[in-house]
């Protein structure tokens, strides 16, 4: 296969898989708007569910092809990724403010959860010692139940910051009330994961095609170029929740997006015949300590006070982009 063809046959499958994870973002968001979900909760339930959903059915797809490296390296560096386009976007928003302040500092929470997960991720790789449970991974039941148990920490967190606007008599419906105007957006969103789901085959045998034409390893390729293709979900929601001024949606879409991408390990795992954690290198553990590191400069940032720049410029989302960008280039050189 020739280097056109196959990088051909990649771009037309990024631009499908990237429209219809667009497709399913907003329909999610929509949803969200339609049982009148409070923002951050919707930014990290429904549309980190949403906007990972292309990480998961490609990195499975990649591993049934016999890449395990590859399809682990496009969930770590999807999450290196969107915590890349979280600092661009608080760093090129015209309004006044930033993303990364203590208007989202409830959010630090949520990103202890990644590095929890991460460090987990680290551990198991550096660690072949572990045991395994018949043919899976013993890490991989301790991320399941880190993230069940985070998750329901960070959404109890999350219910008790969010402001009450009636009175302490007056009695609170415990189930929000629909709106009209959720059928449209629930159609869409079924019938942009079907195409997702159709369209993974082909995303998975093309990027495997042209890493092997590029003579790139697979969990470098992984981690930029297809990582780059799952996140552009993400893309297009932080950056149209920033533009609406919703920090809190912004903010837990991608941590949100980020726990969900190191859950999806587990049935990354359930679809490799071997122990996954026991096919990987010291490079995807290089890639986990750069999601704790990049995190950790994140979560500084929410928790930071002061509101300071230097040469117009945020010092936090300047620090993750530059962490980012060099974890990634210690991936292309090892």
């Amino acid at each position: 296969m020739t280097l056109t063809t196959a990088v051909l046959g990649f771009a037309a499958v990024s631009v499908g898989v990237a429209g219809l994870g667009i497709v399913l973002s907003r329909s999610a968001d929509a949803l969200g708007n339609a049982f009148r979900l409070d923002r951050s909760i919707t930014g990290f339930l429904l549309l980190a569910a949403a906007t990972s959903l292309p990480e998961l059915v490609v990195s499975c797809q990649v591993v049934r092809e016999g890449s395990p490296g590859m399809a682990v390296g496009s969930l770590l560096g999807s999450c290196l990724m969107n915590l890349l386009i979280l600092a661009v976007i608080d760093l090129t928003r015209r309004t006044r403010g930033r993303i990364l302040t203590q208007k989202a500092a409830a959010h630090a929470l949520a990103s202890l959860t990644s590095v929890l997960l991460a460090a987990t991720v680290a551990v198991a790789v550096l660690v072949p010692s572990m045991p395994s449970i018949g043919r899976f991974h013993s890490a991989s039941l301790l991320i399941a139940v880190v993230y069940m148990i985070t998750f329901r920490l960070v959404y109890l967190d999350r219910r008790v910051s969010r402001p009450r606007d009636v009175s302490d008599d007056e009695e609170v419906p415990a189930v929000p009330v629909p709106v009209k105007g959720w059928q449209r957006p629930i159609a869409w969103y079924l019938g942009s994961t079907l195409g997702i789901f159709l369209l993974a085959p082909f995303l998975a045998s093309s990027s495997i095609q042209l890493s092997d034409v590029l003579h790139l390893s697979g969990t470098f390729f992984g981690a930029v170029f297809l990582a780059l293709v799952t996140s552009l979900p993400e893309l297009v929601t932080t950056g149209e929740a920033s533009r609406m001024g919703a920090e809190d949606m912004a903010i837990g879409n991608v941590l949100g997006s980020n726990a969900f991408n190191l859950l999806i390990l587990v049935g990354v795992d359930i679809c490799y015949p071997q122990p996954l954690f026991s096919s990987l290198t010291s490079v995807h553990a290089i890639a986990a300590l750069g999601i704790i590191a990049t995190t950790t400069v994140a979560a500084m940032g929410l928790l930071y006070r002061a509101e300071k720049r230097f040469l117009l410029l945020e010092p936090d989302a300047v620090s993750i982009v530059l962490m980012a960008i060099l974890f990634f280039y210690l991936l292309y050189v090892l």
